[in-house]
């Protein structure tokens, strides 16, 4: 019998071990919003957890002194009137029939969160005089609203516009196809209209919106909070973690009584176990913190003029290397990465775009993040009247210590998505 015993707790404490290790494992590569979320699961199974959110004051403070100079977006939810509210608030109600109301909010109901309608909207709803509810939406803010496809929003917005150039309308109404494929040559011909009148409608038409409904459908939990922040000072760079974006974590001293004075072994069993998860709890956090600094300390070391320069300076790095850096295994170190974000002098970046190749062995070893990143700044800094080929950029890059093909360039352009040069080509 205590063979037994003996067994069935040898066996009990590796299972306990094994769901630790699982659980410290989810603790790194939580995000810091998945893991107060975790935290808040584990308050409510454990009585003696207790969480005490960050003030707006606290966390300022801990930006402040991370050296943070990015301006914050508030996260507290603004109230704001949603899509369906705003237009609906713009008809007149007492002049509508009952039937107006109904197919007027049935119709809003149906946009998407751009603020098109669906474009078959003639088959979905089966209703007399259909075209002039639709007239009617069409008329309300934001301009464009209730379209049914991207060339009857642009449309609805250059019609009501005094201001738009003067073959707009006739453009894109009757060339939409040809005025995105960039064959404007052939709209020329057939219009009688020039290049450079064509080139005017083009950068018009990058000031309209081709989603309307979208601003009133923000989700302000997908903004971007950074787990730490690179900072450079006189000593060269530092690293800090944002403490203020998880919650802190403090122990219930009311039931530190009862444990002591319970006669009931079962409840007071409860208690310890629990006392035992707030204590593992605590040192796993603590283990998260500090594996993420070091990780963030490897990536500063590692990629220094990157930090010091810029996007164009980031070197090849794989995980590999940081691990081997800090003594851990390389799946530590995709965990300890993933879905988080690192603040720098340059922005906010996901952590695992600084793990980047090189082009190629038969190429040099730049990285080709670093590469893409010159590609860029060429064409943005090119004469856009003789805008660069794939192979001049090639050169100019060769110019700069970077040794890529023609055939690389047009690649890493394409995912960058850079037109070729014929479409980059502006006509003054």
């Amino acid at each position: 019998m205590k063979l037994n015993t003996g067994l069935w707790q040898g066996q009990s404490l590796k299972l306990n071990m094994t769901q630790q290790l699982t659980q410290a494992i989810e603790l790194l590569q939580y995000s810091s919003q998945e893991l107060n979320s975790y935290l808040e699961n584990k308050a409510l199974e454990n009585p003696l957890l207790q969480l005490e959110p960050v003030s707006h004051e606290e966390r300022k403070r801990s930006r402040e002194n991370s050296g943070m100079s990015i301006d914050w977006i508030e996260e507290v939810a603004v109230p704001q009137s949603t899509l369906w509210e705003h237009l609906i608030s713009q008809f007149d109600l007492k002049t509508l029939t009952n039937e107006d109301r109904n197919v007027l909010s049935l119709l809003v109901d149906s946009m998407d969160e751009n603020g098109y309608l669906p474009s078959n909207v003639d088959s979905i709803f089966e209703v007399g005089n259909l075209p002039r509810y639709i007239e009617m939406i069409h008329g309300l803010e934001p301009a464009g609203i209730g379209a049914r496809n991207l060339k009857e929003c642009l449309l609805l917005q250059i019609g009501r516009d005094p201001d738009a150039p003067e073959h707009a309308y006739v453009i894109i109404d009757e060339h939409f196809v040809d005025f995105c494929e960039k064959t404007w040559k052939k709209i020329a011909n057939e219009k009688g209209i020039s290049l450079a009148d064509i080139q005017v409608t083009a950068d018009y038409v990058k000031t309209l919106n081709p989603r309307p409904g979208a601003r009133f459908s923000v989700d302000l939990s997908h903004y971007i909070r950074p787990e730490m922040v690179v900072t450079a000072n006189r000593d060269g760079l530092d690293v800090a973690l944002l403490h203020g974006n998880v919650m802190k974590v403090l122990y219930n001293k009311g039931y530190e009584s009862l444990i002591s004075a319970s006669e009931d072994e079962e409840g007071l069993k409860f208690l310890r176990d629990k006392r035992q998860e707030f204590q593992w709890i605590l040192r796993m956090l603590d283990q998260r913190r500090s594996t993420l600094l070091k990780v963030g300390r490897s990536l500063v070391e590692r990629q220094e003029d990157f930090f010091r320069f810029g996007p164009k300076r980031l070197k090849p790095l794989t995980l590999r290397e940081v691990a081997e850096t800090i003594g851990v295994h390389e799946s530590t170190i995709s965990r300890a990465v993933r879905g988080k974000y690192i603040g720098t002098p340059f922005g906010t970046f996901e952590m695992k775009a600084l793990f980047v190749s090189g082009v190629g062995k038969d190429e040099d070893s730049s990285s080709s993040e670093g590469i893409k990143a010159e590609i860029m700044s060429l064409v943005n800094k090119e004469d856009k009247q003789k805008p660069l080929s794939d192979q001049a950029i090639a050169v100019m890059l060769k110019e700069h210590g970077m040794s890529v093909s023609r055939r690389t360039v047009a690649k890493y352009r394409d995912q960058l998505n850079i037109p070729s040069s014929t479409r980059r080509k502006r006509y003054e």
